[in-house]
């Protein structure tokens, strides 16, 4: 969190149910860092600052019954959610996917209005976002020679589509005289 820098974005979200959602967005983040900062490393002047233009596609699964449905039992104004996905990056002139992962909390503010926070981290299959290949020497393995970034994420979000209140799963329920 030493170098923080801003992060903004677009999204656009489809409710298959009040547990699962899937998200799709776009965000352009900036990243930069230092090796000078580094504790108990040589200093070699490795400095760089990287734009990030960040698309993906993500699953969010929500711990409660998120409050779409007003007349759902159990409904829930408030959840925290997980989330997993599939994306891909434009960076330096060069492309890469990545997989985003994270945790969040989403509020529903009124029948249309969300408010939301979460915390992405995104794995990158590439090794270049700080303009270096193989920093450490390791040059061996997937996971441990590869470039990580991560986004705290603040959002608010508008509901178009309306959810039909006499349908449950997509089935007309009769009313009970």
């Amino acid at each position: 969190f030493d170098e923080t820098q801003t992060c903004w974005g677009a999204l656009a979200r489809y409710y298959q149910s009040s547990r699962w959602a899937f998200r799709f967005s776009y965000n352009n983040v900036n990243i930069e860092g230092s090796d000078a900062k580094v504790k108990y490393r040589e200093e070699r002047g490795l400095d760089f600052k990287t734009n990030i233009n960040d698309f993906s596609l993500v699953a969010e699964f929500n711990f409660f019954n998120y409050g779409v449905q007003k007349w759902a039992e159990y409904r829930t104004w408030v959840t925290p959610s997980l989330a997993l996905g599939v994306g891909f990056i434009g960076f330096n002139g060069g492309f890469a996917a990545t997989v985003p992962m994270g945790i969040g909390v989403k509020f529903k503010l009124s029948d249309r209005v969300n408010m939301g926070a979460y915390w992405m981290v995104s794995k990158a299959f590439t090794d270049k976002l700080d303009y270096v290949d193989d920093p450490i020497g390791l040059n061996r393995g997937f996971w441990n020679n590869r470039d990580w970034y991560s986004t705290a994420q603040l959002y608010i979000s508008i509901n178009f589509l309306k959810f039909c209140a006499p349908c449950r799963n997509g089935v007309t329920v009769k009313k009970q005289y």
